[in-house]
């Protein structure tokens, strides 16, 4: 992973909106920067007031924001993890599915033959 150009600390974070400021180095409120939980790609927990955060800076719509970001001692979520609870919900639905399937087909058989001995039947007498 590349390295990113600043680090600073969540100094307000505000959970149920995905966003808040980092308190830059230099320690002045005027300076803090805007950072949206899209920049914290990956991130196995979401930021907390107090976090150290590495970010790089981009200019969008004439406003600086916080961008590519990684909070500090957080590990990132890995690829391998997605890929397993695939296949997991790949072999769970196939299961399912398939007892489905037998339950119809199941079902279907059964009424079949009985629309069979439900047919008319006639005696013969002496």
């Amino acid at each position: 992973m590349a390295t990113q150009e600043y680090t600073g600390a969540i100094a307000a974070w505000k959970d149920d909106r995905g966003f808040g400021f980092i308190r830059t180095e230099s320690d002045n409120k005027e300076d803090d920067v805007f950072i949206h939980i899209s920049s914290l790609n990956n991130m196995s927990r979401r930021p907390r007031v107090g976090d150290i955060i590495h970010y790089d800076l981009i200019e969008e719509n004439g406003k600086t924001k916080a961008s590519n970001a990684i909070i500090e001692g957080v590990e990132p979520f890995h690829d391998a993890s997605r890929s397993c609870n695939t296949f997991l919900t790949v072999i769970i639905t196939a299961l399912i599915v398939s007892a489905i399937t037998y339950g119809v087909v199941t079902q279907v058989l059964v009424a079949e033959n009985s629309c069979v001995n439900d047919g008319v039947s006639i005696e013969l007498t002496e």
